[in-house]
């Protein structure tokens, strides 16, 4: 079980005890939260903005939202990552199936709780234009309806990915909210290119189901697939890998499907306790 892995379950009742009116005293909502205040400007590209306690509040809203909403969420993986984050000599990308509204928060904790990575996450522009305040922890935009925004985005989170060790991007290449049954995925193909403009980089496949297991409230269920190493000197032709990378996550999702089924369900830890079962 990888040490990142076993230190999470010790974080299980995490809450933070502040307020966000605390962090941030300013008569402005967001998403249903006072005190945050937008002060960017509009733009055709929106790129991360770090912000330790910015992000330690996406954590936050994260946590609690999953926390609230979900009666577990329950992570396995395949291996460790190569090396300790600091440590890491490559890139890390890992790219899941988009089943929920949750699914960024989802990552997000994952990222940060589970394997202490500085995680990036993309958000559609639209969407990025309301809530700004998501660059604070990694987040920025893609236009998919621009072709030229689109490759920009993909050299920016290539160039930051570079930049120094520990740092992950998490992906949802479907690029849209689709039924969690939904076969074939239909990935776009953003995933491909952006490993041939990465180079070296570690890719890992996340299967993500929820379940209610007979119980009023759903719980979530990530499986972490095998990594797959690019070594940045092969230049695959982008439809071909996209489709192998989409049959890998389907063979992770089939996976995940028949141990639910099956109830092999004992090498998963628990992460997140949920409310109702607190």
């Amino acid at each position: 079980m990888p040490k990142e892995i076993q230190k999470s379950n010790k974080d299980d009742q995490f809450a933070p005890g502040f307020g966000l009116t605390r962090l941030f005293p300013f008569n402005v909502t967001f998403m249903g939260h006072p005190g945050v205040r937008s002060t960017f400007n509009d733009d055709s590209f929106i790129p991360a903005r770090r912000n330790f306690l910015g992000e330690l509040l996406v954590f936050w809203l994260g946590r609690r939202g999953l926390w609230k909403a979900f009666r577990a969420v329950r992570f396995r993986a395949a291996g460790q990552l190569p090396a300790p984050p600091a440590e890491l000599p490559y890139p890390v990308i890992f790219y899941a199936n988009h089943n929920t509204y949750w699914d960024g928060y989802l990552a997000h904790v994952v990222l940060r709780q589970v394997y202490g990575l500085e995680g990036y996450l993309m958000m559609d522009l639209r969407q990025m234009r309301k809530f700004r305040f998501f660059r604070w922890a990694g987040v920025f935009s893609v236009d998919r309806e621009n072709g030229r925004s689109a490759m920009r985005s993909l050299d920016y989170i290539a160039d930051e990915l570079r930049k120094k060790p520990g740092r992950a991007l998490w992906l949802f290449p479907q690029g849209e909210i689709a039924p969690q049954e939904r076969r074939p995925l239909a990935f776009q193909g953003g995933l491909a290119r952006l490993i041939r403009r990465t180079g070296p980089c570690y890719v890992y496949p996340v299967a993500v189901r929820y379940e209610f297991f007979s119980q009023p409230q759903p719980e979530f269920l990530l499986s972490v697939g095998e990594a797959r190493f690019f070594s940045g000197q092969e230049k695959p032709e982008p439809r071909r890998l996209t489709a192998e990378l989409e049959a890998a996550l389907e063979t992770e999702l089939a996976t995940l499907k028949a141990d639910v089924e099956t109830g092999q369900l004992a090498n998963f830890v628990t992460i997140i306790r949920g409310k109702s079962i607190q």
